[in-house]
């Protein structure tokens, strides 16, 4: 549960909401997409210093730097970590950006120490929570005379619908008498059968009939069914023939024979099985969300990258595996590298740890991240 700290003694403190970071209060993954306003973003949460913001195609500097250059380039950030705010070059005033980060709760302001000026000459502030107190006082009040208006409105329905009573009874024997015989004809048109000459199937029965009337009745010999327009579709309503005999390679069945041998040319295991890895837009630093379970027992055979967009400099990615999700172990003891502007991994990843057991998950661990590389895609073949 998060912690509560209030601060000032008075009556309406500030008041934070603080997240333990914990396995029994976490901090909370966030991808809040805001606006650059003023050359700052404020993250709608206050963001864990630990495991910092990460904002796609854009590199972090920290304050030290900062203070030495007093300026950002266009592809640097700035995060206080004490408020939430995201400090950007102006170039990018305007602009939207997916901030991605651990949140470690909020700060709440009272109404009361917020002020709006409501006019001007004379002024006249006003706090929120006073705009807030005028607007329940009037809301009251105008509750108060729309109850008396709605006791009016129901006085006039209770006259009315005692004076167009007498007519709904009346309205309601002709309804009646005119059920009774719609009823009657619908039993009839419901029972009837005109029998047809048989067809083959539904298509010779929809090409024979184009239109048909209520009752008639068809059998397809190809399957023994038997069909009755009800007015609006051709609707099954028995069987015969119940002894169709099963499909084989020569004859058919309850199937065609083409379609019987093309079901048996399907091969029922295969060799080799491939987990997929798909991280869409900027690739950033660290483990990947993406986590994939194999449920076989099998031997790593060979791991394959490429992305959709090169970096402009080099890229490398290991492979983590687990057994309970908890304690996670590197594979590889060479991992798979995107060189700088090229769409392909150099094909050099070596696994030293290629056993898999059935229940086996992945996932992937950017230890170095090229810029600007876009779309990558890990593919890890297993055969079994």
């Amino acid at each position: 549960m998060s912690e509560l700290h209030h601060y000032l003694e008075l009556n309406d403190p500030v008041a934070m909401v603080w997240r333990k970071g914990n396995s029994q209060d976490p901090f909370t993954d966030r991808n809040d997409l805001l606006p650059v306003i003023n050359g700052i973003i404020t993250l709608l949460e206050i963001p864990s210093s630990q495991h910092k913001v990460h904002i796609d195609g854009m590199v972090e500097i920290n304050q030290e730097l900062y203070n030495q250059t007093s300026a950002l380039l266009p592809e640097q950030f700035l995060v206080n970590y004490a408020n939430g705010s995201i400090q950007f070059h102006p170039q990018h005033e305007g602009a939207t950006f997916s901030c991605k980060y651990k949140g470690k709760g909020l700060i709440l302001y009272p109404a009361s120490r917020i002020y709006a000026m409501v006019r001007r000459h004379p002024d006249v502030v006003k706090t929120l929570q006073e705009i807030i107190d005028e607007a329940h006082t009037k809301l009251n009040d105008t509750h108060l005379a729309m109850d008396q208006v709605e006791q009016a409105i129901r006085e006039a329905h209770d006259a009315s619908a005692k004076a167009s009573m007498a007519a709904d009874w009346a309205s309601q024997a002709a309804a009646n008498a005119t059920d009774a015989a719609h009823n009657a004809s619908h039993a009839v048109d419901s029972t009837k059968l005109l029998f047809k000459p048989a067809v083959s199937d539904m298509k010779e029965l929809l090409r024979t009939h184009l239109n048909p009337q209520v009752g008639w009745t068809v059998q397809t010999y190809k399957d023994g069914i038997r069909y009755r327009y009800d007015g609006k579709d051709w609707v099954p309503i028995d069987i015969f023939g119940k002894n169709i005999q099963l499909v084989n390679e020569h004859t058919d069945g309850l199937m065609s024979s083409s379609e019987h041998s093309k079901l048996k040319s399907i091969p029922l295991e295969t060799k080799e099985r491939v987990i997929v890895f798909c991280l869409p837009s900027y690739l950033f630093q660290g483990v990947q969300n993406i986590v994939a379970r194999f449920p076989f027992k099998g031997e790593i055979v060979g791991i394959k990258a490429i992305c959709g967009v090169p970096g402009d400099t080099d890229s490398e990615i290991i492979i983590e595996k687990s057994m309970n999700m908890k304690d996670w172990h590197n594979i590889m003891s060479r991992p798979v590298q995107l060189d700088a502007f090229s769409h392909y991994d150099d094909g050099q990843a070596v696994v030293d740890r290629a056993t898999v057991y059935a229940g086996d998950c992945f996932r992937l661990h950017v230890v170095k991240q090229g810029l600007n590389i876009q779309n990558v895609t890990v593919e890890m073949i297993i055969k079994i």
